[in-house]
């Protein structure tokens, strides 16, 4: 039955995926895929994440309407949620349950069919109001390593990234600005 739920849970994260990335077409989303393709394998190999997250928040920046950035937190998380879906290289796997609870996205990495692959990723989102001041970004920040390192040490993360040197992530976003992109 677990695996029943499970699988129903994956399908329903794909087609949401491809909602996502359906919607980003539809009000004219582009992004130059040559260099969007070098960053996804800078990060896979090279474990370059800085410019790979920028590069989203970038783009986040760009493309977010006034009705997304009404929508704050959500419209973060599903933006970046759909970029990194683009990357051959990893499943992003959304709110995945590490025993220890719930990675924001964790980039699973490909490695049975990538096997050279070297790097892998647990990024924790935050996100805090445009009006919100220092204080709240940095207890963010703080909440944000704190969960990171948590789902890192979980038994099924560790399982999952292989061979592989897994780096947490945690970004905060404040508005639309990505304020803080570290690895813990």
């Amino acid at each position: 039955m677990a695996t029943c739920i499970s699988v129903s849970t994956q399908l329903v994260r794909e087609q949401l995926y491809g909602y996502l990335l359906e919607t980003y077409d539809e009000v004219e989303l582009r992004f130059n895929r040559s260099e969007k393709g070098d960053l996804d394998a800078d990060l896979a190999y090279d474990g370059k994440w800085k410019e790979y997250f920028q590069y989203i928040a970038d783009c986040l920046m760009r493309y977010a309407s006034q009705r997304d950035r009404q929508k704050g937190e959500s419209f973060v998380h599903g933006f970046t949620l759909a970029m990194t879906a683009h990357n051959k290289f990893y499943r992003p796997e959304s709110e995945k349950d590490t025993q220890g609870g719930y990675a924001d996205i964790f980039l699973l990495p490909m490695i049975d069919i990538w096997k050279d692959m070297e790097h892998s990723y647990i990024v924790e989102l935050k996100y805090a109001k445009g009006k919100d001041g220092d204080e709240v970004v940095e207890r963010l920040r703080r909440e944000g390593i704190e969960q990171a390192k948590r789902y890192a040490a979980s038994e099924s993360v560790q399982h999952a990234i292989g061979t592989t040197t897994l780096h947490k992530i945690v970004v905060v976003y404040r508005g639309m600005d990505m304020v803080i992109c570290e690895e813990v």
